[in-house]
C-alpha cells in the first residue's frame, strides 16, 4: 500500500494462526502486511480480543500484587533501620500489606472486567477517529489486531516489574518498559494504517488524539477535586481558626 493509499489492505481471508503465532507476529514483525495477516484470520473477532485483554489483565494484576507486597515490605525494612531497638522489634519481620490472598483472587477478575470495558472504549475511540479520516475497517479487526499487540506486552510488562524489584538494576528495566510502551504505540500505529487502510499521519493522529484528550480530561478533573478540597480543607481551618480565637 502506498502512503497516499486509502484501500484497505486486508486480504479476504487468510491462514489460520495460533495464539502464540499470532502474538509473535504481532510483536516481531512490525509492518501493515502482518496485521492484515492477523485480522484476516476467519477468528479475528472482538470477543476472543475480550478474552484475551480479560486473562492478560488478571496477569498483570497478581504481578502488581506481588510488587506492591515486596516494595513494601522492603520500604517496612528500611524504616526499622531508623526505629529505636526497642521499637523495631515489635515490627513483624518481611511485613506485607494487608490484602490477603483471597482478596488477590475476587478482586482480580473485577479489575480484568475494568481493563476489558476500559479497552474496549480506547478502540472505540481510535476507531471513531480513524472513521473520520476515511478509515474503511472495523471496531472487531482493529479490537483483534490491538489484543494481539496488547497481550504479548502486558506479560513482557508483568516479567519487568518483577525484575523491576532487583535493587540497583531494577532502574534499567523501568527504562525498558518505557522503551516498550512506545513501541506498543508504534504497532498500534501500524496496525491502524493496516485495518483502515490510513496514511502514516492519519493513523497516527487517530491513535494519539485519544490519549491526549483522555489526558487533559484527568488533568481537569484532578484540578476541580484539587479546587474542591483545598475550599474544603480551607474552611476547616477557618472554623478551627475561629474556635480557637474564643478561648
Amino acid at each position: 500500500m502506498s502512503e497516499l493509499s486509502n484501500e484497505p489492505v486486508i486480504p479476504e481471508s487468510g491462514p489460520a494462526m495460533s495464539l502464540v503465532e499470532t502474538w509473535i507476529s504481532a510483536v516481531t514483525k512490525p509492518n501493515e502486511g502482518t496485521f492484515a495477516q492477523i485480522v484476516a484470520q476467519p477468528g479475528a473477532t472482538a470477543g476472543k480480543a475480550f478474552l484475551w485483554v480479560f486473562l492478560a489483565s488478571i496477569l498483570t494484576s497478581f504481578t502488581s500484587l506481588i510488587v506492591q507486597a515486596v516494595g513494601f515490605s522492603g520500604q517496612m525494612d528500611m524504616f526499622r533501620e531508623f526505629l529505636p531497638p526497642e521499637i523495631a522489634r515489635e515490627l513483624p519481620v518481611g511485613a506485607a500489606p494487608s490484602i490477603g490472598f483471597g482478596t488477590a483472587i475476587c478482586g482480580a477478575p473485577v479489575g480484568a472486567i475494568v481493563a476489558v470495558l476500559g479497552f474496549a472504549i480506547w478502540v472505540a475511540l481510535v476507531q471513531w477517529i480513524a472513521k473520520l479520516f476515511g478509515g474503511t475497517g472495523s471496531f472487531d479487526k482493529l479490537a483483534y489486531a490491538f489484543s494481539a499487540i496488547i497481550v504479548p506486552y502486558s506479560v513482557v510488562a508483568a516479567v519487568l516489574s518483577l525484575l523491576g524489584l532487583i535493587p540497583f538494576i531494577g532502574i534499567l528495566f523501568g527504562l525498558i518498559s518505557l522503551a516498550l510502551s512506545i513501541y506498543v504505540i508504534v504497532l498500534e500505529v501500524l496496525a491502524v494504517k493496516a485495518v483502515n487502510g490510513l496514511d502514516t499521519g492519519q493513523a497516527a493522529g487517530a491513535v494519539l488524539l485519544p490519549a491526549v484528550v483522555i489526558f487533559f480530561f484527568v488533568c481537569c478533573c484532578a484540578l476541580i477535586v484539587g479546587v474542591v478540597m483545598g475550599t474544603a480543607i480551607g474552611g476547616v481551618f477557618d472554623s478551627i481558626n475561629q474556635s480557637l480565637g474564643g478561648f
